[in-house]
């Protein structure tokens, strides 16, 4: 009786018959034209019971919901409504596979020379191989693609830097920055301290961000390399690293147009047949400054087509300060806590974006009070509960 519009049509049956509405028991319901009788419900109690049908259908979607209550029911905005109250529900935002594009446009960062950024990364454990080795530490200089394959028999912070200090730097000469993901041989004191004593600054992707490091890619590469040289004996993988290094350094790359050793130094691979015949020219360096700014001009025309072909015809989310969002889970199994990865939501929050950052990146407070950068990939926008839903409350309760 509280609804005026319902109440308005009440009084108009009770002194009228009416065609499209009709009162039994009391209660008021509309007639379609399939002759079908739907109760009608006030505004006051619209939200509540579609989010109690939404809950009671096992919190399936808008059009489930919607289907289930258009059957018996009738109320304004009734799509509207579901849809909001589906849309706004914390378990669902939580639960459900996100479909929509929750990346940022691509950016390529190309630094302006050799030795300028160094991406390192881990592979292994890999099956024991020579002299017991079971890792590989890959580093790829992110501007002339040149590659450096190390075995290691342990990957701890100590060996690496060996390997970067000891062999690394007194080979290709010093480098600025070193790209890492945050695995804890990297994102520690030591290895910041003892990179910055040498003039390298430590740099690190964003956390569950691996695209984010360009040496993933070289890594898919050599994996290929592997299964196709180690299949029938997997431990063989030692004795075909110095080969598969070889290769990836005197063969073109597409980004830059060049070989990555014809880069750092102006010569050409001789293949074997080169060796047997004299050509008639004479061997001659070509200028590696000329070969840098070609590299340079090829690595940024690639990029900027590769962008555009990727981007095309997609709609980015857009992020600002104090929006609210959810955060991707990635909480592993645990047999001994009787715990699948596939049941843990998939998401938590919802946290407060504190900064938005030029590379597809937002900073936000956690539980913790801890300030971390999560790239947009892992992030979606939340949907706070629909406020027609918590006016209901408060007049139910008045």
């Amino acid at each position: 009786r509280e609804d005026i519009r319902i109440n308005q049509i009440i009084n108009r049956t009770y002194s009228k018959p009416d065609k499209y509405f009709t009162l039994v028991n009391n209660l008021l319901y509309a007639v379609g034209r399939d002759n079908r009788h739907r109760i009608m419900i006030p505004d006051i109690m619209k939200h509540q019971l579609t989010k109690e049908t939404h809950i009671y259908l096992g919190h399936v979607g808008t059009f489930k919901v919607y289907n289930a209550l258009k059957h018996n029911h009738q109320f304004k905005n009734m799509y509207a409504v579901v849809k909001k109250v589906t849309r706004s529900c914390d378990l669902c935002q939580k639960s459900k596979i996100n479909t929509q594009i929750t990346r940022g446009p691509t950016i390529t960062s190309i630094p302006s020379e050799p030795r300028n950024l160094i991406s390192l990364d881990l592979m292994g454990p890999l099956p024991r191989g020579q002299l017991n080795m079971k890792y590989i530490l890959a580093l790829i200089d992110i501007f002339s693609k040149h590659v450096k394959l190390y075995a290691l028999r342990r990957a701890t912070t100590n060996i690496i830097l060996k390997k970067v200090l000891g062999d690394y730097l007194p080979k290709f000469g010093p480098i600025q920055r070193i790209l890492t993901d945050n695995g804890t041989q990297f994102n520690n004191s030591r290895w910041k301290e003892q990179l910055e004593q040498n003039g390298i600054k430590a740099i690190f992707t964003t956390t569950y961000h691996p695209e984010s490091n360009p040496v993933e890619r070289t890594n898919r590469e050599i994996g290929r390399m592997l299964r196709a040289y180690c299949h029938h004996q997997h431990t063989n993988w030692v004795k075909w690293l110095e080969t598969i290094e070889y290769w990836l350094n005197h063969t073109t790359h597409h980004s830059t147009g060049l070989t990555p050793h014809q880069i750092l130094t102006g010569k050409m691979i001789k293949l074997p047949i080169d060796k047997l015949i004299k050509l008639p020219d004479k061997e001659e360096h070509e200028d590696k400054e000329y070969l840098i700014q070609l590299a340079r001009k090829n690595l940024l025309c690639n990029a900027d087509k590769r962008n555009r072909i990727k981007d095309k015809g997609k709609k980015f989310p857009i992020y600002s300060a104090n929006q609210q969002i959810l955060v991707k889970e990635h909480r592993p199994s645990s047999a001994m806590d009787g715990e699948i990865h596939k049941f843990f939501l998939l998401y938590r929050g919802p946290f407060t974006i504190k900064e938005v950052l030029p590379n597809n990146t937002v900073i936000i407070k956690e539980e913790n009070h801890r300030k971390n950068v999560y790239n947009m990939k892992n992030i979606k926008l939340y949907v706070p509960p629909d406020p027609g839903e918590q006016e209901e409350q408060e007049k139910q309760q008045n």
